[in-house]
């Protein structure tokens, strides 16, 4: 299965890896993707069993809030908030991401029940170990006191399943803001998730399941000292984690069970999303193991009835994209040796039959394309901005100068060095890790280098179709 492991929402403000996007242009392809898929899936947010399970635990929640038969006592109040406060919603999360983990990945689950991909499961595991086979579940906000950790995951705030998640959930319309589930839009989207466990037996076992006992531990909620309440795993009930491990085994069961739910609520059977989600199917039934991304977008496109608008989701991406690999290639051919002048990297250009036209024919269908650039705003547009004057340069080794000074602007951003410079009038230096020169059946022209979510959304589609790769 095609996975990887780019980060997601790139933000230049607030990072930049330097070891996987030496251009910076992570930004620029991630705001292209996300025109299809709406944030709906990313690198971190692609498996439809962590999609149910989040879903489940927030339906929990909201029926807590919304029963006024559930009241907190005093000291639950006292130490975390009303059940309307964050710090409440966050710690029933938590508790719930929890059992789930040490549910599905402890030694005496049934066969079928699959940990990989489950977040925490090898950390679950060690504390099995370590905890003689009995470890504690914590039900609290706060991430540790002193050297005491009361979570699975370091911040698993953000890096659970709950924060992985936030934003496919909140741009669905699960919630607003900080898990406010009574948003003007939300009421449609709920009754979705009540059909839902209506059809679902498996689905509704867990709701039920998980709902009684957070309604048992506000019940028996105590706080004699400065540690939240302990529960053994022991002490789960035995009905919660079987539910768990029935219904979310792995992304297969889950998926097939809640394929229909979630394609409604997500839409992504419609439009640009939809047509690349047809096509993903044929794929997955072939046995063709590499994915073609050009004729995957070039089918979507051109098979299936989609408006102007959503077409040019495809499209933009089809002119983009070649102008993308082919400033990536140049850039390697540049780190292809530690020392080395720039008619090396000319004369490499043209042994993979490119020459000086190459990236300005390119170009020209760039700026031919209207509204190409709207997608893409702030740091985005001005890196491709750049990156367009740098590929119109007429002369193949000023384009080689210019890449090359951009790559440098993006480190300096960074407060990195670069990977590479030209360090004399014809020569050029690579500080970093060399690069091998590619064979020319390796990167014919037009070749794609960046995935566009497309990796993530099989990921996604293998799960809706129950199909184990």
């Amino acid at each position: 299965m095609l996975l990887d492991t780019y980060l997601t929402s790139y933000d230049e403000d607030l990072t930049g890896d330097v070891y996987i996007d030496p251009l910076g242009v992570l930004v620029i392809w991630s705001a292209y993707g996300q025109e299809i898929f709406q944030n709906k899936v990313n690198s971190i947010s692609n498996d439809v069993r962590n999609y149910t399970l989040n879903l489940l635990n927030h339906a929990v929640i909201k029926s807590l809030i919304d029963d006024e038969s559930v009241v907190l006592k005093l000291a639950l109040i006292n130490a975390i908030g009303d059940k309307r406060s964050l710090q409440f919603k966050q710690a029933c999360l938590i508790y719930l991401e929890n059992i789930f983990t040490y549910s599905v990945s402890n030694p005496n689950v049934p066969e079928e029940v699959d940990s990989t991909g489950v977040l925490g499961s090898s950390k679950a595991r060690k504390k099995w170990d370590e905890e003689a086979e009995d470890p504690i579940i914590y039900f609290s906000d706060k991430e540790k006191s002193g050297r005491h950790r009361y979570h699975l995951l370091v911040r698993q705030l953000g890096l659970g399943v709950s924060g992985r998640y936030k934003t496919p959930f909140s741009q669905i319309g699960f919630f607003e803001g900080q898990y406010n589930y009574h948003s003007p839009s939300g009421g449609k989207i709920w009754a979705e998730v009540d059909k839902l466990l209506k059809s679902s037996k498996l689905m509704k076992k867990v709701f039920e399941q998980a709902r009684a006992h957070l309604i048992w531990l506000i019940e028996n909620y105590t706080r004699k000292s400065q540690m939240p309440p302990a529960v053994y795993f022991s002490e789960i009930p035995t009905e919660l984690k079987v539910a768990f491990q029935k219904a979310l085994p792995n992304s297969q069961i889950a998926g097939k069970e809640t394929r229909d739910f979630w394609l409604r609520v997500t839409q992504l059977n419609e439009g640009a999303a939809g047509a690349l989600l047809k096509e993903l199917e044929i794929y997955a039934d072939s046995e063709i193991k590499f994915l073609d991304y050009v004729g995957l977008f070039t089918k979507a496109e051109k098979e299936h009835v989609l408006s102007d608008k959503e077409k040019r989701k495809l499209t933009d991406i089809q002119v983009l994209e070649p102008l993308l690999g082919e400033l990536d290639l140049l850039f390697q051919l540049a780190c292809h040796r530690k020392k080395h002048s720039i008619k090396d990297v000319v004369d490499n250009w043209g042994k993979l039959n490119r020459n000086s036209s190459t990236l300005p024919n390119l170009v020209n269908r760039v700026n031919e394309t209207i509204g190409l650039k709207e997608v893409v705003s702030g740091t985005a547009l001005t890196r491709l901005n750049q990156l367009v004057i740098t590929a119109s340069q007429s002369d193949i080794e000023q384009q080689i100068r210019e890449l090359l000074e951009y790559h440098a602007k993006v480190m300096r951003v960074r407060g990195q060095q670069p990977w590479v410079e030209v360090v004399s009038k014809n020569f050029i230096k690579v500080h970093a890790r060399t690069t091998k020169l590619p064979e020319k059946d390796d990167r014919p022209i037009n070749s794609w280098v960046n995935n566009y979510y497309i990796p993530q959304f099989l990921n996604l589609v293998q799960g809706f179709r129950g199909v184990v790769e």
